[in-house]
């Protein structure tokens, strides 16, 4: 790994260490400056004011009017109040009075036990003129001490001399973040990123970024992108072996995946394994309302990097700055042009002698430019999926490792439990189950608190305040119990998990489902799928007639939107194979033919629950008043209550299941999945 020396920098080093004083000096200058504004103000409103105003009532003014009091004999200046003054002057004991607008004050000489005395007191504001006409008609020489107009002023003038200043290095600051540097004091009281420092990656400028500390054992459930990219860190830990080969490792590796899948650990492993400098972005922060600073900053950032060596140059989210360019240009999109052109010219113009690689990560590559993806710059995609449920198990082992978890808590049910979930999701649930272990005051985590947390984190925390009528909870158990049933009975579809009419989130109660990690999804399954969406609405005919309520319209919605999959995708409706776009299904004949094929499915599905719930009314009935006593019922206790077949109608032919109550429902297993959920609203 090749290290940046003492020499190699210090040519920079006078350039940096004069922007530094020049930086420190205006800091001081703003603070100065807003220091003595702020003093200035107060001055304006009562120190300056009462400050000059004390001063010239202490000091005699020529030119008053008046004689001048007289000093023989004249004691401290005592204070009085306004009230014993006037006292004094009706009584003809007051000589002299001096008046002071600026600090409504009355200063002078008063008799007291044979000898003159000096007094001061001070009087409301506005009160000076009708001061004055009491003391001339008690015949008191009254004077009246001019304003400084002046000392008045000099207050103003720091402030307008202070504010002139600020406005000066405003504008002084915006001109330099124009010319794509704003590394000053007000880009840090901005908040905005510096082009030699973007996004905050290094304590100050030319600071060596650290080494991150992870590694590949902390990264879980992504054995195919570990495996593609420990390559590459021994092509940074060892390049002259393969300079010396005559091979050239792409220099660019694109991380496809959706959110939560670890693709920025997997980057920042890379950089740890290979004890390279890890230089991270996010990729909209290149982009400015000012033209030319994100080019400015992806100079600043492949600079740096250049100057460490070997290093790893990360961008998250590329999509931000990476969309294909148009002929035709579109207003604000300049900036994002120039930057992407910058990023184009920085990948491909790589020095031979520098071992810098970059890596970013996007989950929309469909919208990439062509140019990005070309050979030289991104020329090898790497896949970063959901886990599978072997990967799911390994990323729960590994947060389990770092907490206290209880014994009984199985990772390997609690990863066929969670099919579809990343892992971010997996921490998520991992978490929530610590924060539920110690509202319950434990220090351990149990499958309680797995249980309860899986149920928050797919549908929220459950509404055990909710005030429900009795009326409405009888439909939630009915509704439920028929999802639970037809579940359990059909042939291809999943079995129910646990059932609950617990409130939670925008449902009244709930039919969990297991996911699963299959890859295809049959004509039986997807009916199957139908005609369990559709056995709430089925129950609640059996319960109330044609008088059913509004508690289907969820399941109807998910229900058409897998229809309409199946007719315009999947080529499993009455139309036949092909597919139709969905502009082509707004109006049309085709519209018309797609909706009649859907209409038609969505049919057969509610006879078909329809016939396995009208001869098992019994059982609807039981399930749903066991619901009513215990309110979350879990699948082996399901399996009890209603048996592995359904009652048959003598007409009818009964519809086998495979498996039995061990193999499918594990004992004391209540933990349910991500996967299809039927509720009522």
């Amino acid at each position: 790994m090749t290290t940046i020396s003492q020499g190699a920098s210090c040519s920079r080093q006078p350039t940096r260490r004069h922007l530094g004083q020049a930086r420190r000096v205006a800091s001081r200058l703003l603070g100065a400056l807003s220091a003595l504004s702020i003093s200035a103000i107060g001055a304006i409103g009562v120190t300056g004011v009462v400050g000059v105003g004390a001063a010239r009532a202490l000091v005699p003014v020529a030119g008053a009017s008046g004689p001048a009091p007289s000093t023989h004999g004249i004691v401290a200046i005592a204070t009085l109040p306004l009230s014993q003054l006037l006292s004094l002057a009706r009584r003809g004991e007051v000589r002299s009075a001096q008046l002071s607008t600026s600090t409504d004050t009355v200063t002078g000489t008063y008799a007291t036990d044979g000898t003159e005395a000096r007094y001061q007191a001070a009087y409301p504001s506005g009160y000076g003129v009708r001061l004055t006409e009491q003391l001339l008609a008690d015949h008191v020489t009254v004077s009246a001490l001019p304003s400084d107009a002046s000392s008045s002023w000099l207050p103003v003038a720091v402030v307008v001399g202070g504010l002139f200043a600020l406005v000066a290095l405003l504008v002084l600051a915006s001109r330099r973040r124009r010319a794509g540097d704003d590394g000053t004091l007000f880009g840090r009281l901005g908040g905005s990123q510096s082009a030699a420092n973007p996004a905050g990656f290094a304590k100050g400028h030319g600071e060596q970024v650290e080494v991150p500390p992870t590694r590949f054992s902390d990264v879980a459930g992504l054995d195919e992108a570990v495996e593609s990219l420990s390559e590459l860190v021994d092509y940074l830990k060892y390049p002259e072996k393969y300079q010396e080969a005559g091979a050239d490792l792409p220099r660019g590796f694109l991380l496809v995946g959706p959110p939560g899948t670890g693709k920025t650990l997997l980057a920042r492993a890379v950089a740890g394994e290979a004890g390279v400098p890890f230089f991270a972005i996010g990729a909209s922060e290149f982009v400015e309302s000012y033209v030319g600073v994100g080019a400015a900053r992806v100079r600043a950032l492949f600079d740096r990097a250049r100057e460490a060596g070997s290093a790893i140059v990360f961008i998250d989210e590329l999509d931000a700055i990476g969309r294909s360019r148009s002929s035709h240009s579109v207003p604000g999109n300049e900036e994002r042009e120039s930057t992407l052109n910058q990023l184009l010219v920085e990948m491909d113009g790589f020095a031979t002698s520098a071992s810098v690689v970059v890596l970013a990560a996007t989950n929309r590559p469909d919208i990439l430019d062509h140019a990005l993806l070309r050979p030289g710059r991104f020329d090898q995609q790497i896949a970063v999926p959901t886990p599978d449920r072997r990967g799911r198990m390994r990323i729960l082992d590994l947060y389990f490792h770092r907490r206290n978890v209880a014994p009984d808590v199985d990772p390997e049910l609690l990863s066929r439990r969670t099919a579809g979930f990343s892992g971010a999701d997996l921490a998520n649930l991992v978490n929530t189950a610590a924060l539920l272990a110690v509202r319950a005051r434990k220090n351990v985590i149990t499958s309680s608190e797995l249980d309860e947390a899986l149920a928050t984190v797919a549908l929220g925390p459950a509404r055990k305040s909710a005030l429900v009528a009795a009326e409405d909870r009888r439909i939630t158990a009915w509704h439920e119990s028929g999802h639970a049933l037809v579940g359990l009975w059909l042939e291809h579809a999943a079995d129910p998990i646990s059932v609950s009419i617990i409130p939670r989130g925008q449902a009244g109660g709930v039919t969990w489902f297991p996911g699963h990690d299959d890859m295809f999804l049959s004509r039986r399954q997807a009916t199957a799928q139908l005609a369990v969406a559709m056995a709430g609405r089925a129950a609640e005919e059996l319960l109330l007639g044609d008088d059913f309520t509004q508690g289907a319209a969820q399941d109807f919605r998910a229900a058409t939107d897998l229809a309409r999959r199946m007719v315009t995708e999947y080529g499993m409706g009455s139309m036949g194979p092909g597919f139709v776009f969905p502009e082509e299904t707004h109006i049309g004949v085709l519209a018309e033919r797609v909706h009649a094929s859907v209409q038609v499915l969505l049919e057969e599905a509610l006879r078909s629950a329809r016939d396995l719930l009208s001869p098992a009314r019994d059982v609807l009935a039981l399930v749903a008043g066991r619901l009513l006593e215990e309110e979350t019922i879990d699948g082996v206790e399901l399996l009890e209550l209603a048996g592995r077949f359904p009652p048959v109608r003598s007409d009818a032919a009964p519809q086998r299941r495979a498996g039995t109550a061990a193999e499918d429902f594990p004992a004391g297993s209540s933990i349910a999945s991500r996967a299809p959920i039927a509720g009522a609203a």
